[in-house]
């Protein structure tokens, strides 16, 4: 006969064994209907673009449709407020930039989500930003920016993907760095920006290669520099901020896919196991050595490690420039 102690623990086994159970027959039943990936920001951005391409190639992996879903408003608190109520069953995701979740909860003291709300599924990448200027801004180089700039000051207006997004806390740090007196202006995403720079209604954006690089590389737009430590594989010739002298002008943002916390971990294993297959296919691997992006392949595990590093250094940032948004 058990011990009352040897019967609590008996209990105790008991319960996680069906808990286990109950979670491997979860996981085995996922997905039971399509999958969403929700992206914080409006369509043709770089975060939309690397979505629609893990979606078609993560449909194959699991078997069932994933779709996205585009919510752009609010510097992605919109979409992050959506995903946070979400069921927690794996079918409704969040594929989302630095911008929601590193950077704008240093900016609100009260937001509608918690970045405890969301639990760590896959590494998409971390995507160096680039300078980019529309061809009637009459320089040839960084150096020559610099210089036209400070003489014209209030006369070039950047682009950003929202206020207290990482483009505008990038346009801040080197406005900050170097001097500057430009005008900020926000749209719902890279997309929108993207197009508004190429019309010539804004003169500079700071972001990750895609979608702007393909404009750049069609000669509709110019490319200064790259906020790297290294060249861009694609525009070999165009120097890092480091080599033109300005080694702490280093912008990134990183994409991650998320889900609601409390989705079952058999379910994240596979969500995490999908991804990655994803990114070995030809397309989205050409596409991440194009946009020159570190690669993703990391547990969840890894990931949060990544989020909580950037969660810190992006609230340095923000501390440092003194920016707030409440």
């Amino acid at each position: 006969m058990l011990k009352p102690s040897h019967k609590v623990w008996a209990a105790v086994l008991a319960f996680f064994a069906l808990l286990f159970t109950c979670n491997c027959a979860f996981a085995q039943a996922f997905p039971s209907r399509p999958v969403r990936i929700v992206v914080p920001f409006a369509p043709g951005g770089g975060a939309d673009i690397y979505a629609r391409m893990l979606a078609q190639s993560m449909s194959i992996q699991l078997g069932h449709s994933v779709v996205v879903e585009n919510d752009g408003g609010g510097a992605g608190m919109i979409a992050l407020e959506k995903v946070s109520r979400a069921a927690k069953d794996g079918h409704t995701l969040l594929l989302t930039t630095s911008t929601a979740i590193s950077a704008v909860p240093n900016l609100y003291k009260k937001l509608p989500y918690k970045v405890e709300d969301f639990t760590p599924v896959a590494l998409i990448g971390k995507f160096p930003f680039h300078v980019f200027v529309h061809p009637s801004v009459p320089v040839r180089d960084m150096r020559e920016f610099v210089a036209y700039a400070k003489a014209n000051p209030g006369k070039l207006s950047y682009a950003t993907a929202g206020r207290g997004s990482i483009p505008h806390l990038v346009g801040e740090m080197v406005k900050g760095s170097l001097g500057l007196d430009m005008l900020d202006v926000a749209y719902k995403g890279s997309g929108p920006a993207v197009s508004d720079l190429v019309a010539g209604h804004v003169q500079v954006f700071m972001d990750v290669a895609s979608p702007a690089l393909t404009h750049a590389l069609a000669g509709k737009l110019k490319v200064l520099a790259v906020m790297d430590e290294k060249r861009a594989p694609q525009i070999p010739d165009v120097p890092t901020m480091a080599e033109l002298g300005y080694p702490g002008l280093v912008g990134y943002n990183r994409y991650s896919l998320l889900a609601p916390t409390g989705t079952p971990r058999p379910v994240i294993e596979l969500l995490n196991k999908a991804a990655l297959q994803a990114m070995e296919t030809g397309v989205l691997r050409d596409r991440q050595a194009a946009d020159g992006a570190s690669p993703g392949a990391v547990s969840p595990e890894q990931l949060g490690v990544l989020l909580k590093a950037d969660f810190e250094m992006w609230g340095g940032v923000i501390k440092r420039l003194g920016i707030t948004l409440d």
